[in-house]
């Protein structure tokens, strides 16, 4: 029997999970808090073993008072035999069982209960131990035996073999009872067929009955049996109700699809009643026979229906289609073959159809493994090479037909004890392992003919431009690419790619759950088939990629380049994603040759693409863009255009690398598009450099190389905000980089900071009047160095073309303020995709300046009597809710949540609605809901403990009201023999109904108290922070607040108003309440009331003093102390936590940006909040940059040099290296 959680001394652990980067007071409180935990269960245990050490004293006169030893034996079922017998009269109980047998025959209600009662009763209060033997003893030994009666104070050691007869009888009488309400399809649960429609505490509690009556394997072997139907039963009604239709193989798969979720349910529900009940290998080796191999044996029948009717149908279509080659066949007849050896052929689509089936398991086999794994702490997760179809398979299953006409559960006598689990669905598909392995080829193979004959015919009728389809809207087979083996991220993914090389795709990632099924060794032909199928296909394409790049530029234009390098690309990453989704560690398994998958050549094209891609424009620069004769005719004496614009091909130049950052842009995946726009630009602007270094111009034309370098560094700083990653690689050029590129590397940035500074040497030398480099050179030199001398590396060339942003102060300190703000924001948005770390990191700057300055343009701060549109005000509210979710979960800058929405909270008046947190009745901003669903979080798990316990109370001190209502008749009783000393719970009388209310209020009180500096450190340290600041907002009501502060008045409130609230307990525990249960949660509810100094309305019951007395005498000052132990961990743990992690610039390094990063992207939906903010920040960018990019246009492409841009040149701290 269970340990009963009842008492008033006992401390459960609640599942109240600490933030993972909360503060080391946190975890400090919560260590001390389970040790005074495990501290009080050590004492309750003792004290509750004192006081049944007395109570059985008084039933033992004259005898030695037991030991704790022997009081912990009472408990072991299987130490009956040594207790002391004691002689009772074979008539008196032969005439009790009787009286019993009779009793169970008659009419009445309610009689198998009242029989279960008073045998309990029996056993606990007279220390009678009734035989427990299986239900075979009589019949397998005709001659009683000492072990098959053991009543401790009333069986002889010779009793007969008819009082175990009438006992048997009773037995049997009450075991049925006792799994018809455990049957789903018993008379009292009327309705559709489902596993089990009691609860889990209802379930246990019959199951602890019958292991009272039974041994427990005999009872386990009765429960797996009904498990076992049940589960069939649910099995063939899915299979036989399907809504659309389906025969086939798709009735499988679509049967299966819909079981699934209802046999992960009931697996669920039977972990959580068997971990009460037995040992974890007891439960796998329940949960192999009763579940996972009645599954297998109907999925085998099934399949094995299927496949006789599939050879049927398509043998008789192939006969047809293959009419003509009759004559050359033999005119002998056939053999009849199993059908394993028939020739028969699967059509695709029923190769979809197990395809499905396949992934449908294949995730019903992971989640099983998950749950057993997280319930029993047994580990099934590994996959070892002992363990087939990745759970292990008996030795007994694999010798048992599959013909599905045996039950799973009758073919053994006892539940096993197993050490792994036991799933050979796999078997099932055995049968078919030639069939789906030639399907397999001939689809795969016939698709991709398909797909890159359409591409031909489509390029032959004049489409020279790649036809392109997104990957982003790929959403095949999802389940397999939140594996562990797809390593790919957002921005290493290609964003469009070849229509025709999609298509092909799509089918390998369509049959790839087929392919990751077939792992074992008599599957691998499957497998095998799919590795060959897949590296043709992959051959193909590629062939096909190198042919169509060869044609640009002859008949193919430039951005054909682009396309096809990002459709190599994806090829590649999803061959890598095939090799580690098959890759398997079994010997058998890793038979397949992977290598065949052509993965080496897929890097090698990859390579070949991205070098023709630069190196052609490079050379379309070299050779056509940049050679302009009227533009470089240096020696003319005539001034270019008056010296009024730039030459042509610069213009050209900076035009085409437009275009191509718009190509890249389009396909690559986003770091690529950045590396090759770098690598043209480098290299194109070196030749420009090359150019202007060796011009000898005239006179005249001093204005157009001036005009023209002044044009090119312009055009540079546009292109960089495209090139860079951050924004120390903007300003800054390492020393680091130059290392990185003489050991083979590449930094673009560092490359073309170089060639700017070299441009603007040239600038100056070649165009500055010789006086004034004379004054700089010789006679400023000496005051110059001494008063100037730099660091490191600085990028003069910035602040000369834009001295506003690029101030001298930014480029020797780095960039500060309001210019790092422009910097990362210009950044983000000419990024090709979403840099997440670059917008974490934006969004936390200057105290997330950012989000406050787009909340206070918003219509949320902005005096304005116009109404706003339902549309506005949703789109409204889920910015909001975006920000505080991202925000929210930022534990290493608890003050960025406050900073974040501050103009809103104090615009909204949001620290009123704190307070009044718990009303639900009020309607309240969307932030205010997200706080409340935030704390509600931590108060559900104490108040799921409380109705628990309430309702533990109510089935120990109400029996009658809760499950027995029938009094056994006094027949009954006057037949229990005299010495057993029994005495009725009427006789005896019971504790007065007010003392064991109060005593369980203080149970529950104690236990709020014991576990609330826990509920505390469970909310994340954002919204801490958030409510010791809405509580210095709150002067007015300092005086409520003064005892336990803004955040314990909320969850306090929150928990009062869940008890107070019978729907919202119903909804969260399960449990349906009466008037006795809610009574106590009412009682706890008006004392938790009165510790927070809340008035109550109308008369205070006396049972509330009573009760906080109480608790006060046992435990002095003791709530107080929780108080201020909860009151702590709401203020000096997020100043410990601000000082170690602030939010300045400073303190922002790439390793803590990249922590955050990885904790926002592991809560549900965060990286879907990141983006949401990311389109809100790119709209609002584009509005409001317009007009300063056409003004900026205007200067470049206008009229020359001004005269303050050249003296700003000839700073001698801007000067260049000569």
């Amino acid at each position: 029997m269970e340990w009963p959680g009842d008492f008033p001394d006992d401390h459960a652990f609640v599942e109240l999970m600490v933030p993972g980067l909360s503060s080391e007071m946190d975890f400090d409180q919560f260590l001390k808090d389970t040790e005074e935990k495990l501290n009080l269960n050590a004492n309750s245990i003792e004290q509750q073993l004192k006081e049944l050490q007395a109570k059985m004293s008084d039933s033992r006169a004259g005898d030695r008072p037991p030991s704790p030893s022997e009081c912990l034996q009472w408990f072991n079922l299987r130490a009956h035999s040594s207790f002391r017998p004691v002689t009772t009269g074979h008539q008196e109980l032969m005439e009790f069982f009787r009286a019993l047998q009779q009793y169970l025959r008659s009419e009445d209600e309610g009689k198998e209960e009242a029989t279960l009662q008073l045998l309990l009763n029996l056993s606990a209060q007279c220390g009678v131990c009734f035989p427990c033997t299986p239900s075979s003893c009589s019949s397998l030994h005709p001659q009683p035996t000492a072990s098959s009666v053991h009543l401790v104070h009333t069986v002889r050691d010779d009793a007969s073999l008819e009082i175990q007869e009438v006992w048997d009888d009773v037995r049997l009488q009450l075991r049925r009872h006792l799994l018809d309400r455990l049957s789903p399809r018993s008379p009292e649960h009327p309705g559709p067929a489902s596993i089990s429609t009691l609860s889990i505490p209802d379930r246990v509690h019959c199951l602890q009955q019958l292991f009272f009556l039974y041994p427990e394997s005999e009872v386990l072997t009765h429960y797996q049996r009904l498990r076992g139907q049940s589960v069939l039963d649910l099995l063939l009604s899915a299979l036989s109700s399907s809504p659309g239709g389906e025969t086939g193989f798709d009735r499988l798969a679509a049967g299966f699809h819909s079981a699934v979720p209802a046999l992960t349910q009931a697996l669920t529900d039977e972990l959580h009643v068997l971990s009460r009940l037995a040992e974890p290998h007891t439960i796998l080796g329940f949960l192999n026979t009763a579940y996972l191999s009645t599954v297998t044996h109907e999925l085998a029948s099934q399949m094995e229906r299927e496949c006789e009717t599939a050879l049927r149908d398509n043998t008789t279509l192939s006969s047809k289609i293959k009419k003509y080659s009759a004559r050359s066949r033999a005119t002998v007849a056939p053999m009849e073959l199993p059908m394993k050896n028939r020739s028969f052929s699967l059509t695709s689509h029923q190769l979809r159809a197990l395809t499905q089936l396949a992934c449908t398991l294949l995730g019903f086999e992971r989640t099983v493994r998950e749950l057993v794994t997280n319930m029993t702490f047994v580990d099934c997760t590994g996959e070892t090479p002992s363990i087939k179809g990745i759970l292990k398979k008996s030795k007994e299953d694999s010798q048992t037909t599959t013909d599905g006409k045996k039950s799973p559960a009758e073919a053994s006598l006892h539940t096993p004890e197993a050490k792994v689990l036991e799933f050979d669905w796999r078997s099932a598909f055995r049968g078919l392992v030639p069939h789906m392995a030639h399907c397999v080829k001939v689809v795969l193979d016939d698709a991709c003919a398909k797909s890159l004959h359409q591409e031909k015919a489509l390029h032959s009728s004049g489409h020279t431009s790649v036809t392109m389809a997104s990957t982003t809207g790929d959403t095949s087979n999802t389940q397999l690419r939140e594996d562990s083996f797809y390593t790919y991220s957002e921005r290493d993914t290609p964003k469009m790619i070849a229509k025709f090389c999609g298509a092909i795709v799509t089918e390998l990632d369509a049959l790839l759950p087929l392919a990751a099924a077939c792992r074992e060794s008599s599957l691998l032909e499957v497998r095998s088939s799919f590795v060959e199928a897949c590296g043709r296909a992959a051959f193909a394409v590629l062939d096909r990629l190198q042919e169509r790049a060869l044609e640009v530029p002859t008949s193919a234009p430039l951005k054909n380049l682009p396309a096809l390098l990002a459709t190599c690309i994806y090829v590649l990453q999803r061959l890598e994603h095939y090799r580690g989704r098959l890759k398997d560690s079994n010997a058998t398994a890793a038979k397949v040759p992977l290598t065949l998958l052509p993965i080496q050549k897929c890097h090698e094209t990859v390579e070949a693409l991205r070098d023709q891609l630069t190196s052609y424009c490079i050379q379309v620069c070299s050779t056509c863009i940049l050679q302009d004769a009227e533009s470089h005719h240096w020696a003319d004496p005539k001034p270019f255009y008056e010296g009024e614009r730039c030459s042509f091909s610069v213009q050209m130049w900076f035009y085409f690398l437009c275009g191509l950052r718009s190509d890249l842009w389009a396909v690559l995946p986003p770091d690529l598009a950045k590396e090759v726009l770098g690598q043209v630009l480098s290299e194109t602007l070196q030749l420009l450099v090359r150019r202007y270094a060796w011009a000898r111009p005239s006179y005249k034309r001093h204005l157009q190389i001036r005009c023209d370098i002044t044009a090119v560094l312009l055009y540079v700083e546009q292109l960089m905000w495209s090139v860079c990653q951050s924004p120390e690689a903007l300003v800054r050029s390492s020393p680091y980089s130059a290392i990185v590129i003489i050991a083979g590397g590449s930094d673009w940035p560092y490359q073309i900071h170089s060639l700017c500074e070299q441009l603007l040497t040239v600038l100056v030398i070649v165009t500055a009047p010789l006086s004034l480099l004379y004054r700089i050179f010789t006679v400023d030199q000496v005051k110059e160095s001494a008063t100037h001398e730099s660091d490191g590396p600085a990028v003069h060339w910035l602040n000369a073309i834009n001295p506003d942003l690029f101030s001298e102060q930014v480029l020797r300190d780095g960039l500060m303020g309001q210019a790092a703000s422009a910097c990362q924001l210009r950044l983000l948005t000419s990024d090709p995709g979403r840099n997440p770390r670059l917008l974490l990191r934006m969004l936390l700057y200057r105290d997330c300046h950012l989000p406050r300055m787009l909340l206070e343009s918003s219509h949320f701060c902005q005096e304005s009597s116009l109404e706003m549109s339902a549309v506005s005000c949703k789109a409204g509210d889920d910015f909001i809710v975006a920000l505080f979710n991202l925000f929210s979960c930022l534990n290493n800058v608890p003050k960025a949540l406050t900073q974040a929405l501050q103009p809103y909270l104090e615009r909204a008046q949001i620290w009123e609605h704190l307070y009044t947190l718990a009303d639900t009745t009020q309607t309240v901003p969307a932030v205010v809901s997200c706080v409340r669903a935030i704390v509600t979080k931590s108060t559900n798990s104490l108040l799921v403990h409380l109705v628990s316990m309430v309702m533990g109370w109510q089935a120990t001190e109400e029996p009658s009201g809760a499950l027995f209502k029938q009094n056994v008749p006094e027949s009954v009783l006057a037949k229990i023999p005299k010495e057993w000393n029994y005495t009725t719970l009427e006789a005896k009388g019971k504790e007065p109904a007010t003392k064991t209310v109060i005593s369980l209020t203080i149970q529950a009180l104690s236990f709020i108290f014991t576990n609330l500096p826990l509920a505390v450190a469970s909310v994340p340290l954002p919204i801490r922070y958030l409510f010791q600041v809405a509580e210095k907002q709150l002067s007015q009501h300092s005086r409520q607040l003064r005892l336990v502060g803004l955040l314990l008045w909320a969850l306090l409130g929150c928990l009062i108003q869940g008890l107070e609230d019978p729907h919202t307990i119903e909804q969260i525990s399960g449990l349906a309440l009466d008037r006795g249960a809610k009574e106590p949660l009412s009682l706890l509810a008006e004392c938790l009331q009165a510790t927070m100094g809340i008035q109550q309305k109308g008369v205070p019951k006396p049972t509330m003093h009573k009760v906080l007395q109480t608790l006060e005498e046992k435990r002095p000052k003791w709530m107080s102390m929780q108080l201020q132990k909860a009151r702590k961990l709401c203020s000096d743990s997020v100043f410990e936590r601000g000082r170690e992690s602030g939010v300045a610039a400073a303190e922002l390094t790439e390793q803590k940006i990249g922590l955050m990063l990885l904790e926002v992207c592991h809560k549900a939906g965060g990286s879907d909040y990141l983006r949401q903010i990311y389109h809100i920040i790119q709209g609002n960018e584009v509005g409001d940059a317009g007009g300063c990019r056409a003004g900026r246009r205007r200067e470049i492409y206008g009229g020359g040099t001004s005269e303050s841009l050249f003296c700003l040149l000839l700073q001698p701290e801007t000067t260049g290296p000569s």
